[in-house]
């Protein structure tokens, strides 16, 4: 599957998904890495609810929400932005790697600027040579 200099989202999350999975990127990881795309480009956004005052909580409590500073007048954004990180979307998603899930993050956003496909294509590498050489490293049971 090509693009084709198509640059809908169907087509580029196809053509993402097929490229991910051949480098072997788990669906939780790619999934999770669409997500934080979107919510970082505001085409999605985090569950939560506003106070009175116009201050956000999340909905979704993962650690990244918990640990970052409870909304206040001065910071009333404190919790959306931490529910835009990937370290969130990964644990929302129960990926394995939260670099992971940014760099499907950063691809997707590529892909929908018309990037070049092996510019992708070397992004999602970089993680994958990481990978295999921790899983050549580690014990085997």
């Amino acid at each position: 599957m090509t693009l084709n200099n198509c640059s809908s989202e169907p087509t580029v999350k196809a053509y993402l998904f097929k490229l991910a999975h051949e480098l072997a990127y788990s669906e939780a990881e790619i999934r999770a890495g669409l997500e934080y795309a979107d919510r970082g480009s505001r085409r999605s956004h985090p569950l939560g609810e506003w106070d009175n005052a116009g201050r956000f909580y999340a909905q979704e409590r993962t650690l990244s929400v918990t640990t970052c500073r409870s909304p206040s007048k001065a910071w009333p954004y404190s919790q959306m932005v931490a529910a835009r990180t990937a370290a969130h979307c990964a644990e929302v998603y129960k990926a394995d790697n939260a670099t992971h899930v940014g760099r499907i993050g950063r691809a997707y956003n590529k892909l929908l600027a018309g990037e070049d496909k092996d510019a992708v294509r070397r992004l999602l590498t970089k993680g994958i040579r990481k990978r295999e050489a921790e899983l050549a490293r580690a014990p085997r049971r």
